[in-house]
């Protein structure tokens, strides 16, 4: 009998497996007077960070001067986090900050950096970012006296040589300027003026025009006509910064103002602007009536001259110069439009 009752355990074993291989569950009886605990899922606390817009001071940016960038990090979670916040500039990774928050506050990413380079630049933290613009690093300035109206020009700046009268000659027309405050770098003069020619005048000039006035041969020969102008410039001393040469064909027979380029001339306080036209000078009789001679003043004051454009007003900062030093009575109330072009830095 008993060995019947061993024959039989792994039958009964099977038999008790078997629901468990089929519903892959085991029913646990309770005792009588419990109850059975459901069992409740496990909360899990969290930082949730969310992000106000990205705020860049100052207002007017400038490249290559400081900024900063902040953006303000608020933690609406139950846990406290911290957060990196990545400083973008189009693009690129500049630097990075981690931030630690308690839930229910708020901090601020804030980066110290600058736009290296002046135009249109993104600024980005993370996912949010701002268009920003920034401008050049140099404000531009134009220094002058005169109010813009060319009431006419010198030819010949008033000035005749000794070696026979046709040479040529080296009087220049000189204006003071007074730098801005913190000094300022010229980077070019602007000069208002205009080529006067006897043979365009005559054949564009309604009263006397119609045929063709030519330069007189003998006085080419003799006196070569100059194709260049100079531009000094002096220090508050008259110590020379800069001289370069131009040519005439910068101008035309119609007043216009031109600039010419300097290399970036650094000045503060008062500084003199001094053209050369090298324009021909006048001629003068020695004395009684010589028709050829007529002829021949006019063809030659005329010809080919460059005229520097002034304003007839009462302004003692424009001179008629012989090498930066200010020739006494010619043009006294003359006021050459003669400008210095150029620019400071954004403070």
């Amino acid at each position: 009998m008993k060995a019947n009752i061993f024959k039989l355990l792994p039958a009964i074993a099977t038999f008790i497996m078997m629901p468990v291989l089929i519903t892959g569950c085991i029913t646990v009886s309770v005792p009588p007077g419990q109850t059975q605990e459901q069992s409740k899922p496990a909360v899990t606390e969290s930082a949730i960070f969310t992000f106000a817009p990205i705020q860049v001071s100052p207002q007017s940016l400038v490249a290559g001067k400081p900024i900063t960038v902040t953006m303000k990090i608020t933690n609406s979670g139950t846990a406290a986090g911290t957060y990196k916040a990545d400083l973008y500039i189009d693009g690129v990774i500049i630097t990075s900050q981690n931030i630690a928050i308690n839930p229910g506050i708020s901090a601020d990413a804030t980066f110290q950096t600058a736009l290296q380079t002046a135009g249109h630049h993104i600024i980005g933290i993370g996912q949010q970012t701002l268009d920003v613009t920034a401008s050049e690093n140099w404000l531009p300035v134009t220094i002058k006296i005169d109010n813009g109206q060319m009431d006419g020009c010198s030819p010949v700046a008033e000035g005749t040589s000794l070696v026979s009268q046709m040479a040529v000659q080296n009087n220049g027309n000189m204006i003071k300027l007074a730098a801005p405050q913190g000094g300022f770098t010229i980077s070019g003069v602007n000069i208002a003026g205009y080529i006067k020619d006897s043979t365009y005048d005559f054949n564009h000039d309604p009263v006397i025009g119609g045929s063709t006035w030519v330069y007189g041969a003998d006085i080419a020969v003799t006196e070569p006509v100059r194709q260049d102008f100079t531009v000094n410039i002096y220090g508050d001393r008259r110590n020379k910064l800069y001289s370069g040469s131009f040519q005439k064909s910068l101008f035309s027979n119609i007043p216009s103002a031109v600039t010419v380029p300097m290399p970036n001339i650094n000045v503060s306080g008062d500084f003199y602007i001094e053209v050369l036209t090298l324009n021909l000078p006048k001629l003068s009789t020695v004395g009684g009536w010589d028709h050829d001679y007529w002829n021949r003043y006019v063809v030659h004051t005329w010809y080919h001259q460059l005229c520097i454009g002034y304003e007839n007003s009462n302004d003692p900062q424009s001179w008629i110069s012989d090498g930066g030093t200010a020739v006494p009575g010619f043009y006294p109330t003359y006021n050459w439009m003669i400008r210095a072009e150029g620019y400071q830095s954004r403070n």
